[in-house]
This record gives structure tokens, C-alpha cells and sequence, in this order.
């Protein structure tokens, strides 16, 4: 009898010795659910959220932002400490503090009191503190602001070398915040109108000051540097001898001289001696006229009509990019972009050359490369292909054609199956074929198109319509889909944005997470994840005005995600662990579950909360009973630091667990609170806390009377 009660009192807490607790567990999954009645919404659907995703875990906290611009990424950031003695001037918050003999420079972050002696007698003694270290100190070598020396060093630099986590955290984060202060927006006026990835390189298009021309931007170390551009004159053949990239010519009156970059023939040839067309020229000296060109002692070579004209970009517009190699020889891959204001242009990172297509308004708005031609939309709906292999090329004969699509292109998905997928407001047709001979426009749909910049590809075709995002699946025709939506869980959301006239600005493919974001100007909008057997949704809200968006890689083909803002400002999405050092509020509430009885009372003991989770994740949780009914209190906010982020020992990556801390993280709560179900709300708001996953839930209750 003693053993059997010792058994029962193990597994019955003391506030309920006459009812046992009951265990009810479910995981977190199938993303927001806004349509589904209550009584059919599985536990672990979110009801109401912001900024918390479907991930392969679960539901994880978006990752930060931050600007960028080339310079050190602020979550990159660090500190260093460095002693000093013999100091006789003081250093002072953003001096650059260099070493007389190593030449390693680095930052104070602070002004540097005195711990021991003082500066006018010239024996102060203390610690600076030091971020964006280049090189090594050395001990005992004069430190100099300015050239001059200010302290001497007793000892070398050590990264993060507070003696105490209070003086590490606060250290470090200024580290952070000095290296956001130095991130500028992109120079200018206006929003950014594109961003792109291109061999590894990060630019960002906007208007100059006085929005008189477009300017592209490239993001290096010392922060964004805009690009220079080359000239470019029409010339007719004088002969069969062609001009060459790399020739250097020469004007035969003018002495004027310049580097061929590209040779671009619109029409004839060289070998017929009729080839008219226009040259891309680099250093040009002196002032080309009316006459011929020479290239060393070949003379008459070409003809133009007077001096060459500086290549600009237009101010305005909207730009749409493809980077594609249409030579096979690696070094000639390219950037193709459009912004239906002016020309398409291609871009190697040193030659801009502008793509002339002959047509009247030579304004496309849309690029893609597909079956190795380059394809540019033009208003009212035109769609024309470059000759196969030469993108400069529009001439009939060669194989250049247009096809006209009957309204506006919005999109274009190159390369899907084969096929070119072109979308209209109210359309959406299929290109088939290989080149001009078989090429094929054939409608897919006359009642539902896409909406501009929406459509991505992740495994299939995705676009949002009015109907919300739209999911193209192949059948078993080649070139046939079925249309169905992959947001109807969330269409009330979609829904309220058309009717308020709040349309997408841009879309992303998130390769490396399986999912497809939408945004919004207003910087919220919607993550569709892919990773599980049906699609789930989540909402965000980046606090951003949304200009542009990009995809692509660095060089090292990690992914990068970039977003330009109207105020100029470019970030990389889910980078650091804030919002461009603002906090991340989040919060996730989960469907009302009756565990399995939805007529009976239930009185509701504990809820635990499991998640991946850095050591010190702030948490909050509270609950709502019976359909959040007016008459029951909501449980009490509770918050909670959860520990998490350990491993098992030998099993796990060095510097990637925390020695000491639970595998999982638990946050767990007592609600102690009634009703026929409950539903429980996590709240998340940090700056400084990296993004953590919530895997499941855990409920502790106790079964009450049938309600009447």
C-alpha cells in the first residue's frame, strides 16, 4: 500500500491529488489558417500572427535585416581591447587609432578615460576599446591619432576582451551599431529602381540628385561607387576589313583615338562591304569628326558622322534583370536589363553597351533569355526575340522576330519545362519552340493573369492574381498546367489588400528556405513555404518601404536576398538578428484546440512551449479559453528566458552548441485557467536575440463536466 501510494503521488501534482493531469502534445504546423471553422482548425495551425514563418521545424521568427552598401556587414561586427600606458592625449569616440610600427589601424568606440595617472603628466594608464581592426598591434609600439602618438601600447589587441559579459554585450553592440552608422543609402533621389546580383557583385540603380539620368551603382568596400560608362558611334563600313574588339582607332582628320570595346553590326556585313552599325568605344582622346577611321596603317576601315556620344542611363522606370552567357566563353557572361524608359543594355562589369532592337519606341520594360535568344517587352503588349546566340542582333534575316501578345506583358518565366511562360493582367499564354521557325505564342488562360514583378519560379510557376497566388503544375502534356491556387488559407488577407488597392511591389524565390515571399510598398506581406506536402502561409511586417527586391548569389554562391527601399536604402533580408537595428516583434497564435473533446470543461494547468533557441530567448506566453469568451479572463502574460541550444558531446559541430544548455528549449507556463478549449499566443520582441524555431506545444489539464 505505501508503494502504491508513493506511485500515484509521482504522477498526481499537489493541486489536483483527485484528478491526475492529463498530457496532450501536438507540433506546429500548416502555416495561417484564416478560413477554416474553428471546430476543424488543427492545434497546431496559426489563427492570427505577424512575423513568424513555416519552416522545416515548425514556425520560426523571421530572421533580421540590414542595410548594406560593400562595407563590413553589421552582424558582422566585433570589438577589440587594447592596453595602454604613457598615454599624454586622450583618444576620443571614432578616432582612427593606428599603429606606429605594425600599421594596424582600428576605431575607439569610446572616449578613453584614464584608469591610472593622467594624460597631462603623460603616464594615464588604461583600456581602448577598438572596433574594425585591420592588421596586428604590437606591444609596446606608439599608438597615433593623426600621426601623432598618444599612448603607448602595453600589450596587443584582443578580440572581445572584456573581463565580464556585462562589458562583452555592450561593447559588442556598439561594435554593431557603429558599423550600421557608416552604411549609407545609395547616392541620389528618389527610390531605389533596381537591385542585382552579378558575379558576385551587389548594384542598386536610382536617380542622380537632380533625377536628370539614371545611375548604376556597384557596392564595394568603401561603400556604393557609381559606374562609369564608355561612348558609343554609328559607323558604316569602308571596306571588308572589319574593326575588332580591342583595335585602337583613329580618327583620320580628327588624330582622335579610342579602344574598340564592341563591334555591333545592325545591318549588312563586313564581308559584303556594306556593314552599318555602331562601335562601344573606352579611353576615347580628342574630338572625333565626320571621317574615316583607321587601325594602324589599315586606313578607311569604317565612316562616322561625327564625334561618339557618352552612354547614360535615363532617370526612371522600373528595372528588370537577366544574367545569362550567350558565347560559351566564360569570361563573356553577362547582365541584361531593361526599365521601359529607355534601351535594354548588357553589362560585363566594365562595359555598358545599349541594346538597340530598331524598334519606334525602343523602351522595353521586361529581359529574360531563353533558348539562347534574348527576349525584350515592349508596350502594348510586343514581345520580340534576338537572332539565336547574339542578343545585340534584331535583324529579320538572322532570325529576330515579334510576337504580339494582345495586352501589357507583366512577367516573363524563362526555361519552365522547356516552355516561356508570358503573363498579362488577364492572361497567360505559352512560348514553345527553339528559334523563329517554330516559335509558338499559345494561350493558357483568357480569365486570370498575373500581377507585374510577382511571378517567381520554385519547382513550378508561382504569380499572384486576384485570387491570391497562383500555382502552375505540369500535367502530363508537355506545355499543359493545371492553374490552382496555393493561398486560399489566407485569402482573406489577399482579399483586403486588393479592395484597400494595395497591389505587390515585388516577390522573391528564397531557394534555401523553400519558399516564396511577397511584398508589399508598406514592407508587409506574405511567406508561402513549400517544404511540407501542402503549401503554408505566414505574415510579415519589416517596418520597410518596399522599392524593388532581388535574389541571387554572392561569390562564393551563398544566396543573397536584397530590398530597396523609396528612401534610397538597400538591406540584405535575413541577415543579423534585428530590423536594421530595430526590434522584431512577433507574435503567433495558435488554432483553439479541445483536445479531443469539445463539449467537456477542461481546466488548463500548464502549457509548454518546445523551440530551438539561443542560450537567453526572451519569451512571453498567454492563452485564451473557449473561443476567447468575454466572460473568461485570458491567462495572465507570462515572461520567460529559455535555455536552449545545446548538443550532444561528440555529436555535434565545435562553437555550433552551448555547453551546458538543454538540446531543445522549453518555455513553460502555468495558465491555470478554464474552458471547453484553449489557445495559446507566443510573443517574441528583440533586437539583439538570433531567430528561434517553435517546434511543438505541450498541454497539461485536467477534464471537468460536460458544459450544458
Amino acid at each position: 500500500m505505501i508503494g502504491a501510494a508513493h506511485m500515484r503521488s509521482r504522477y498526481t501534482l499537489p493541486l489536483s491529488r483527485r484528478h491526475p493531469w492529463d498530457s496532450t502534445s501536438f507540433a506546429l504546423a500548416g502555416g495561417l489558417d484564416l478560413v477554416s471553422p474553428a471546430i476543424r482548425t488543427p492545434p497546431g495551425r496559426m489563427i492570427a500572427g505577424v512575423n513568424y514563418e513555416p519552416d522545416v521545424g515548425g514556425y520560426a521568427r523571421v530572421y533580421g535585416n540590414e542595410r548594406t552598401d560593400g562595407r563590413p556587414a553589421p552582424s558582422a561586427a566585433s570589438y577589440w581591447t587594447i592596453d595602454f600606458d604613457q598615454g599624454q592625449t586622450q583618444i576620443m569616440a571614432e578616432d582612427v587609432v593606428t599603429g606606429a610600427t605594425s600599421g594596424a589601424t582600428g576605431i575607439a568606440l569610446y572616449n578613453v578615460a584614464a584608469v591610472t595617472g593622467s594624460y597631462g603628466g603623460s603616464d594615464a594608464t588604461g583600456t581602448i576599446v577598438l572596433t574594425q581592426v585591420n592588421g596586428t598591434f604590437q606591444d609596446n609600439e606608439n599608438l597615433q591619432v593623426s600621426a601623432s602618438t598618444v599612448v603607448v601600447a602595453d600589450g596587443v589587441a584582443t578580440e572581445r576582451g572584456a573581463s565580464n559579459d556585462t562589458d562583452d554585450t555592450t561593447w559588442l553592440r556598439a561594435a554593431v551599431a557603429y558599423a550600421r552608422t557608416q552604411i549609407a543609402a545609395v547616392p541620389g533621389s528618389g527610390p531605389v529602381r533596381g537591385v542585382w546580383l552579378f558575379n558576385g557583385d551587389r548594384y542598386a540603380f536610382r536617380d542622380n540628385v537632380g533625377a536628370t539620368a539614371g545611375v548604376m551603382h556597384k557596392a564595394t568596400t568603401s561603400g556604393w561607387v557609381a559606374q562609369s560608362f564608355g561612348r558609343s558611334v554609328a559607323f558604316t563600313s569602308g571596306g571588308t576589313t572589319p574593326i575588332a574588339e580591342q583595335d585602337t582607332i583613329t580618327g583620320a582628320t580628327s588624330a582622335a583615338t579610342a579602344t574598340v570595346e564592341r563591334v555591333i553590326v545592325s545591318s549588312g556585313s563586313w564581308a559584303a562591304g556594306d556593314a552599318v552599325g555602331r562601335l562601344i568605344l573606352s579611353g576615347q582622346t580628342g574630338t572625333f569628326q565626320s571621317e574615316n577611321l583607321d587601325v594602324g596603317a589599315s586606313l578607311n576601315l569604317a565612316t562616322i558622322g561625327g564625334d561618339s556620344a557618352a552612354i547614360t542611363l535615363p532617370a526612371g522606370g522600373r528595372y528588370d534583370f537577366a544574367n545569362h552567357n550567350f558565347y560559351g566563353d566564360p569570361a563573356r557572361f553577362r547582365m541584361y536589363f531593361a526599365n521601359g524608359v529607355g534601351t535594354a543594355h548588357d553589362w560585363d562589369g566594365t562595359v555598358l553597351v545599349p541594346i538597340v532592337t530598331g524598334e519606334t519606341t525602343d523602351t522595353p520594360s521586361r529581359v529574360a533569355a531563353h533558348k539562347e535568344h534574348l527576349w525584350l517587352v515592349f508596350p502594348g503588349g510586343g514581345l520580340k526575340n534576338s537572332s539565336i546566340g547574339e542578343p545585340y542582333d534584331y535583324i529579320v534575316a538572322t532570325g529576330s522576330g515579334t510576337h504580339y501578345f494582345g495586352q501589357e506583358i507583366t512577367d516573363l518565366l524563362a526555361d519552365v519545362l522547356g516552355i516561356m511562360v508570358v503573363f498579362g493582367r488577364s492572361r497567360v499564354s505559352v512560348l514553345s519552340g527553339n528559334d523563329i521557325n517554330d516559335f509558338r505564342l499559345d494561350p493558357l488562360a483568357d480569365d486570370a493573369g498575373a500581377m507585374a514583378h510577382t511571378a517567381q519560379r520554385i519547382g513550378r510557376p508561382l504569380y499572384i492574381d486576384d485570387a491570391g497566388v497562383r500555382d502552375m503544375t505540369a500535367t502530363q502534356r508537355f506545355g499543359d498546367f493545371n492553374m490552382g491556387s496555393v493561398s486560399q488559407a489566407i485569402h482573406p488577407y489577399f482579399k483586403k489588400k486588393i479592395d484597400d488597392g494595395v497591389f505587390p511591389v515585388a516577390t522573391l524565390r528564397c531557394r534555401n528556405r523553400g519558399q516564396y515571399r511577397v511584398y508589399y510598398a508598406d514592407g508587409t506581406g506574405v511567406t508561402i513555404y513549400f517544404g511540407r506536402q501542402y503549401p503554408e502561409s505566414g505574415i510579415f511586417d519589416l517596418g520597410i518601404s518596399v522599392a524593388c527586391a532581388c535574389s541571387g548569389e554572392d561569390a562564393n554562391g551563398v544566396e543573397v536576398m536584397l530590398l530597396g527601399d523609396e528612401d534610397g536604402m538597400v538591406y540584405q533580408l535575413d541577415k543579423g538578428t534585428s530590423f536594421d537595428g530595430e526590434e522584431v516583434l512577433a507574435f503567433c497564435r495558435l488554432a483553439f484546440n479541445n483536445i479531443g473533446s469539445p463539449d467537456a470543461n477542461k481546466r488548463f494547468h500548464k502549457a509548454v512551449v518546445e523551440l530551438d533557441a539561443d542560450a537567453a530567448t526572451v519569451l512571453a506566453l498567454t492563452a485564451e479559453y473557449s473561443y476567447a469568451d468575454p466572460d473568461q479572463a485570458p491567462a495572465q502574460e507570462q515572461t520567460f528566458t529559455v535555455r536552449g541550444g545545446g548538443g550532444f558531446w561528440d555529436e555535434m559541430q565545435w562553437d555550433q552548441f552551448i555547453w551546458s544548455a538543454p538540446v531543445k528549449g522549453e518555455a513553460s507556463a502555468r495558465i491555470d485557467g478554464q474552458g471547453r478549449n484553449i489557445s495559446i499566443t507566443v510573443i517574441s520582441a528583440s533586437t539583439y536575440e538570433r531567430a528561434h524555431t517553435l517546434h511543438g506545444v505541450r498541454l497539461l489539464d485536467t477534464k471537468r463536466k460536460q458544459s450544458r
